[in-house]
């Protein structure tokens, strides 16, 4: 029987459960590996149900004390000046911990206290810490409903690397929440941002902070302001603008003064992320999830479908059939091979792309960096020794390569991951057309029906890269650690010093460029092979199951009658509850699509 999945959310994931529960078993036994791993994927995308919001916006716009805010309590460092330096992810958890997580791959607990010695531009100035992020857990029941808060770094303060760490978060956000404020018109940076947000995150909600600053005519005219620029910028009439004051409701929460958190207007802005959390999400992971499990059904369906038809054949008839798919097969096989080579060769341009993006980096940077460290050099000269000098201008050159780099690193990063996952996608729609037309093919042989589904985007991973500042060993001495140095003029002392120097930097920069180089097409080639295997397991597993129902049929044909009669009993009952659980799965895409067109 087909179980009723209308009505609310709970039915129809607890109908999905037991559909991907039950398909799960079906493909185990078949031994179709890829499809195993989807549906397990699936099964716990719809038991953690969590859905990624990321705080965005300039700096000083009060992100940080509007997720304070949202979470009653002052869990995040705030201040007047530019802040955060480093993206907090912050979880739902049983009690109020934090954990820093480092781009060598390193993490370690730290204390709720210590969190602005890792997050903010005063305690870990340009990321001199090499921090990716911190990790938050808190008791708060808003994150209990699913929700991971984000608080990016802001974009267009002087500190060009927070903006790039803010652009790095994006291809990770579900949803977001841009921050403006009332004391400070949209800028162009501002707008710039927003108009690269939209290419990663689909749900966007506007909220105007700092209500509180300005009177109640003056803040209509600043929401209607807000309201106009952002709909002509993004070309979007339904756009709307929230007033909150993120520090009146923290304020207000914290005290327990609910005059003061009503002043405040949070209130509509939290009713709103609740739906965003409970519904929407909901949504967007049951559609996603029924998808996957139709397309598994209908390929089931085929492969049963296939070997009842070839039961009614004659032997010769169906090993005509049998030679004739096999034979189609290879043709599409050798396309999958085709695409696979080409993902490859397009993998191998972005690498080729970004050598010679870090080549033109490093000829672009190292004049610059040259002239900031010979300033250095002059500056400490006065009242130090030689090797006191040098010693300080090595860490200082390491400083100023790691500082440059790290912004060259975030901005490749970024950019290498959207392209490599347009070009996986890319990919991984030629193969389910090949998928396709292997089900298409095998069904006009037999002449049997066939169910096809929409493609459904694949969600690749990400990869952390790291810097390597370690000197080899040598066994010819730096300059100044000869004896005859002190023999030497004055002026030529610093000549040299200053020749030796800017020698190490060229050496340092060059070694550091091709290091992240190195690190990311090394990235791209790990995730290329790990993709292009997953291809060919995805038509593999297709093929193999159709080839094998074929040949299945060739020997069951031959079997006693009585034998026949109750394995094409079994084949129909099969049809039937796959029928049923392709009815179940549909009803879930029909009533979700549904919802999601509401306005």
């Amino acid at each position: 029987m087909v179980t009723i999945v209308t009505g609310d959310y709970a039915k129809r994931k607890t109908a999905l459960q037991k559909t991907v529960e039950e398909l799960t078993a079906i493909v185990g036994q078949k031994g179709n590996r890829f499809a195993a791993e989807l549906l397990a994927e699936s099964a716990e995308r719809l038991r953690q149900e969590t859905i990624t919001l990321v705080v965005l916006g300039e700096f000083k716009r009060g992100k940080s004390t509007l997720i304070n805010a949202l979470l009653g309590d002052r869990v995040l460092p705030s201040a007047v000046v530019p802040l955060t330096a480093i993206p907090t992810v912050i979880h739902h958890g049983p009690e109020p911990a934090a954990r820093v997580y480092y781009l060598d791959g390193r993490d370690e607990p730290i204390g709720l206290s210590a969190i602005p010695d890792f997050v903010t531009e005063k305690g870990n100035p340009a990321n001199v810490k090499k921090v990716r992020e911190v990790v938050v857990t808190h008791p708060s029941p808003y994150l209990a409903q699913g929700v991971i808060l984000v608080d990016t770094p802001g974009v267009g303060s002087v500190y060009e690397h927070n903006t790039q760490a803010a652009y790095g978060y994006l291809p990770r956000a579900d949803a977001g929440i841009f921050l403006v404020s009332v004391d400070a018109p949209l800028g162009k940076t501002e707008l710039a941002y927003l108009h690269d947000i939209r290419e990663y995150v689909g749900k966007m909600i506007f909220v105007l902070n700092k209500a509180d600053l300005v009177r109640e005519a003056d803040l209509g005219e600043a929401i209607a302001f807000v309201t106009q620029i952002l709909r002509e910028h993004l070309k979007t009439p339904g756009i709307t603008v929230l007033p909150v004051s993120a520090k009146q409701a923290l304020e207000g929460k914290l005290t327990g003064n609910e005059s003061l958190y009503r002043q405040s207007r949070m209130g509509e802005l939290e009713a709103l992320l609740r739906t965003v959390a409970e519904k929407e999400k909901a949504a967007l992971i049951l559609s996603a999830v029924a998808s996957r499990a139709q397309r598994i059904i209908n390929e089931l369906a085929l492969e049963l479908e296939l070997w009842r038809r070839g039961m009614d054949e004659s032997l010769e008839s169906l090993q005509e059939k049998l030679d004739a798919f096999t034979k189609e097969l290879a043709v599409l096989e050798q396309e999958r091979e085709d695409s696979i080579y080409l993902l490859y060769r397009e993998v191998e341009k972005l690498g080729d792309r970004v050598g010679e993006e870090i080549e033109a980096f490093k000829k672009q940077m190292q004049p610059a960096l040259a002239a900031r460290l010979e300033a250095y050099i002059n500056k400490i000269w006065p009242g130090r020794s030689v090797r006191q000098i040098a010693e300080e201008t090595q860490e200082f050159t390491k400083r100023i390569i790691l500082e440059v780099l790290q912004v060259k690193q975030d901005e490749l990063r970024t950019a290498v991951r959207k392209d490599f996952e347009s070009v996986a996608q890319r990919f991984f729609a030629r193969i389910e057309a090949v998928v396709d037309r292997m089900m298409t093919v095998s069904a006009a042989i037999f002449n049997v029906p066939v169910h096809k589904t929409d493609y459904k985007e694949y969600i690749l991973g990400d990869r952390f890269f790291y810097f390597h500042f370690w000197d080899n060993p040598t066994f010819i001495p730096a300059f100044e650690e000869l004896t005859v140095v002190s023999m030497l003029p004055k002026s030529l002392i610093r000549k040299k010093v200053t020749g030796n120097a800017r020698h190490k930097l060229e050496e340092l920069l060059d070694r550091n460029c091709g290091r992240v180089r190195a690190d990311i097409v090394t990235g791209l080639t790990e995730r290329v092979r790990e993709v292009a295997g997953q291809l060919r397991l995805r038509a593999d597993a297709v093929a193999f199951g159709l080839k094998s129902a074929i040949e299945r049929a060739l020997t069951d044909r031959q079997a006693g009658e009585e034998e026949r009669k109750q394995a094409l009993a079994q084949c129909r009952a099969e049809l039937e509850r796959l029928a049923e659980l392709r009815a179940t799965v549909e009803e879930v895409l029909r009533t979700t699509l549904f919802e999601e067109e509401k306005p």
